[in-house]
């Protein structure tokens, strides 16, 4: 079984087609979003639709619960406000249903899926240090824990035996990849894929991952995709420049 992983796509068609299409190459069996498929880019009801026809698993990030109201557009920047507003008029009553649908949480195989952290998945709070990253991984009771919503690529492997954090990677080059130990008992994996549609570690190279359990192997690739044509979308949209120009620094 080959799973492949991503998250915070943010209607960015273009670099989602790109991933997708390398994704295809690599025989995956099953598609996990770590949510926000829209927020900041030009095409959240086609980057939506392009991940339904794959028949995606799909948990609700921040974006989608702003755009259905269940969480107060304060809690977001001015740029992120402007643009959700923006997102809310571009999505038609089915896409709007659709993300009403989308659950905070859920399990698929080996994997549980958030967007933010496990502990209180409605906060959407940022998974940045090694102590709340501990404290989720003994709280997750699947092998594989995937979280998006920082933008940033990496995998932790903890003991749960034993109490012990045996490795932190930061996948910052084009390919980075891993053994594991398919022993649920023990073991737990924290995988965050990176960002599809808005990287957000220097590299501006969308980022995915693909867990294949035959192989047990974690694989986390940047994929090449058409910057330029997702700036010109945005700023034809009259979306905050900020949103544009931060796609080809990765920041």
């Amino acid at each position: 079984m080959r799973y492949a992983v991503f998250s915070d796509v943010h209607g960015n068609l273009e670099a989602l087609t790109a991933v997708l299409e390398a994704l295809g190459n690599e025989k995956v069996d099953r598609y996990l979003c770590l949510g926000d498929v829209v927020g900041y880019g030009a095409d959240p009801s086609s980057c939506l639709c392009r991940l339904q026809e794959r028949e995606a698993v799909i948990v609700g990030g921040n974006h989608e619960m702003g755009c259905i109201g269940k969480l107060t557009l304060e809690w977001f920047n001015p740029m992120a406000r402007a643009a959700l507003l923006w997102t809310r008029d571009q999505l038609s009553f089915t896409d709007l249903d659709a993300l009403r649908r989308f659950p905070l949480t859920t399990t698929e195989g080996p994997c549980t899926l958030v967007h933010g952290t496990l502990r209180h998945p409605e906060r959407f709070d940022y998974l940045v240090d090694l102590a709340a990253i501990i404290d989720i991984l003994r709280l997750c009771q699947s092998l594989f824990c995937l979280v998006g919503h920082t933008h940033v690529p990496c995998i932790v492997e903890y003991d749960r035996l034993h109490d012990r954090l045996l490795r932190v990677l930061l996948a910052r080059d084009e390919l980075t990849e891993v053994g594991f130990v398919n022993d649920p008992h023990r073991m737990r994996y924290l995988l965050n894929p990176g960002s599809v549609g808005q990287p957000r570690d220097g590299n501006p190279l969308a980022s995915c991952a693909i867990i294949d359990l035959e192989n047990q192997r974690l694989s986390i690739r940047r994929v090449p995709y058409d910057v330029a044509r997702a700036q010109q979308k945005i700023r034809q949209a009259g979306l905050p420049e900020f949103l544009a120009a931060r796609l080809e620094i990765g920041r």
